[in-house]
């Protein structure tokens, strides 16, 4: 069967499904492999790269989870297609949207994704000292992006269980928890697109969470895997447990870390969205601003969050939680966006400690959060 590009079927609804699954990457594969519709690459997506160099990307994401591959091919299998095909269509390096003026006239072109995790301790009525992690995510995107998925996956070996969302991309994910309570999301940001020769074979960004959530524990593992590990894209990823948290910037050209700086006065709150901060990484985002992407750090980061979270006797985790879902809904920097390539798809709020979880199906201003079920011991 080919795989055909093009625009998505006009009727095509937000596929907000959930899926609870135990078992192999094979059998996860199969079953999304038959719950989708056929694999479309989206119309927005440039060109895929050349067989040989997606086969040494293939290589790449093998040699480090090797059961990622397997569930591809059982993707592949459950649609009828060919495996190697399916791969180098979904092999994405440049990650720019090739949009007509139709579909930018009047509308800000930006990514929008926003995340913060906070720190909070205090002590109950009888001087026990507790921390809280929480964290709140808001991923924005085109709204012709259908696949909006939440995926609750027990391996039966070799990895650890996550839950998470992916978007078009078979076998990925976008943001998530593990049962270790590490957290980690992603952020795209537009820099000048690298030369041929600066793009080496690598793991594509939709791969780069998926691997870090199955085989990491900790966030200082997922940060040594992320600035190990040869990237194809340019992104912002944050990760985070019950102990720390970092950005990760990273391009083909090279990584660097963001790391909780108790000199700046900000080590309870860290916070990403979509563009680079260390000073040897700005240079490859060229002459682009990024004044929405900056301010929705600053309110992120900001006295607003600070002084709401100061009012939490005991640190509920309820509480916890409703106070990230208010985050998350703003409409003033925005943080939760409505409109183009800055529509919020998906939302989700996490305390870490606790290993709880809740994803709003659309833009958290107006659509509930629900609670994903707990990870078993």
């Amino acid at each position: 069967m080919e795989l055909s590009a093009g625009a998505p079927p006009p009727d095509e609804a937000p596929d907000y499904r959930t899926f609870d699954l135990h078992g192999s990457h094979a059998h996860l594969g199969y079953v999304l492999g038959k719950a989708d519709p056929p694999f479309r690459m989206q119309f927005w997506w440039w060109p895929p790269p050349p067989a040989r160099f997606a086969e040494a990307c293939r290589d790449v994401v093998h040699e480090i989870h090797p059961h990622l591959v397997d569930e591809l091919h059982a993707y592949a299998d459950a649609q009828r297609l060919p495996a190697r095909e399916l791969w180098r269509k979904c092999c994405r390096v440049n990650l720019k949207a090739r949009l007509s003026p139709a579909h930018t006239a009047g509308r800000e072109l930006a990514e929008g994704c926003s995340t913060f995790v906070r720190f909070i301790s205090a002590r109950t009525a009888s001087g026990d000292k507790i921390r809280r992690v929480i964290v709140g995510r808001n991923y924005d995107y085109l709204p012709q992006q259908a696949r909006r998925q939440r995926i609750r996956f027990v391996p039966d070996c070799c990895a650890n269980a996550s839950i998470g969302a992916r978007g078009s991309v078979p076998c990925g994910r976008y943001d998530g928890l593990n049962s270790h309570g590490l957290f980690a999301s992603l952020h795209v940001v537009m820099t000048e697109t690298p030369r041929e020769d600066e793009v080496r074979p690598g793991v594509p960004f939709h791969l780069v969470l998926r691997i870090a959530l199955e085989l990491c524990r900790t966030a200082r593992e997922a940060r040594d895997l992320l600035t190990r590990i040869p990237h194809l894209s340019s992104l912002n990823y944050l990760v985070a447990d019950a102990r720390d948290a970092c950005v990760i910037e990273a391009d083909p050209r090279r990584v660097r870390v963001i790391e909780r700086d108790p000199a700046t006065g900000s080590e309870d709150i860290l916070a990403a969205t979509n563009h680079f901060r260390h000073p040897d990484m700005r240079p490859l985002q060229g002459h682009r601003t990024f004044a929405n992407s900056e301010c929705r750090l600053a309110f992120l980061q900001g006295q607003q969050a600070r002084r709401a979270g100061s009012r939490f006797a005991g640190l509920s985790v309820d509480a916890l939680l409703d106070h990230a879902e208010a985050i998350m809904a703003d409409r003033s920097a925005p943080v939760c966006g409505l409109h183009g390539s800055l529509t919020t798809l998906w939302s989700c709020v996490a305390e870490l400690t606790t290993k709880r979880i809740r994803y709003a199906a659309g833009p958290p201003c107006f659509t509930p959060y629900e609670e994903m079920p707990a990870f078993t011991a």
